[in-house]
């Protein structure tokens, strides 16, 4: 972790070198933000409840989703442009070094430029926790933070799946956009206000429901709960070390570029 950290350092030295044009790249990377939001708003002015739940439960979903997806993008950055890795030979040049591939795959890109995002988002949390009118118990203060990081390990994961496939193919990877940029689109709101298809998919396929839907009804203090519903974000875990041994195997097919 020594290594890592030092990436990090070194990433943000540079990020920051020119402070000026970090701080707009925040602002503008929170204003993206802010439109969602307020697309948000808006829906809520037309209608009062979407599928039973109200605009704050609502905004408990977004808000942790849109901050986990922030945090995703910012510390695993590396993994979302593996495509990029494999394509220039850079790739090549990191499995010769003898350090985990993993490891340096991290903190080979870290986009400081989300935290404008991350704060934005983490208002918002605190803000739909506070207006939702939850009855508060420790365990559910418990879920909640379960809930934001299962959801950075969920989108993690994906991330390396993501890396898996450009592996085989750096032209088919808009693909996996699909999964994450529509599973962090999908998630805004709980996921039975979606068909079947959508709940079984996101729930034995890609556990989405267990991160957001599943959680959010225990703490919200839904009907026929329990402690299963309360502890699915741990599944998040399951989840990524499937995608970090396909992630592995992967890299077991690379044949280099011949750079």
């Amino acid at each position: 972790m020594k290594m890592y950290f030092k990436y990090l350092s070194i990433q943000m030295k540079s990020a920051f070198e020119y402070r000026g044009s970090m701080v707009f790249s925040m602002i503008s990377s929170a204003l993206t933000t802010v439109a969602t939001f307020f697309g948000i708003l808006c829906l809520f002015e037309r209608f009062n409840t979407i599928g039973g739940y109200t605009i704050n439960q609502v905004l408990i979903t977004y808000s942790i989703v849109t901050f986990s997806f922030a945090f995703s993008e910012c510390f695993f950055r590396g993994f979302d442009q593996f495509d990029k890795l494999v394509r220039n030979g850079e790739l090549d040049r990191l499995l010769i070094r003898p350090r985990s591939i993993f490891l340096q795959v991290l903190g080979f890109k870290t986009e400081w430029n989300k935290l404008g995002r991350m704060v934005f988002s983490g208002g918002i949390i605190i803000y739909a926790l506070i207006a939702a009118n939850i009855e508060w118990t420790l365990l559910k203060a418990v879920v909640i933070a379960l809930m934001i990081v299962g959801t950075v390990v969920m989108f993690a994961g994906i991330f390396l799946i993501f890396s898996s496939v450009s592996i085989f193919t750096v032209e088919g990877v808009e693909a996996v956009n699909i999964i994450t940029n529509g599973g962090r689109d999908l998630c805004y709101y709980p996921l039975d206000i979606y068909a079947n298809f959508f709940k079984k998919f996101f729930t034995f396929v890609i556990p989405f429901a267990c991160i957001n839907y599943l959680p959010l009804r225990f703490v919200l203090g839904f009907e026929n709960t329990g402690i299963f519903h309360a502890l699915s974000p741990l599944l998040s875990i399951v989840f990524f070390g499937i995608c970090y041994l396909i992630f592995q195997w992967s890299l077991t097919k690379y044949k280099s570029t011949g750079n």
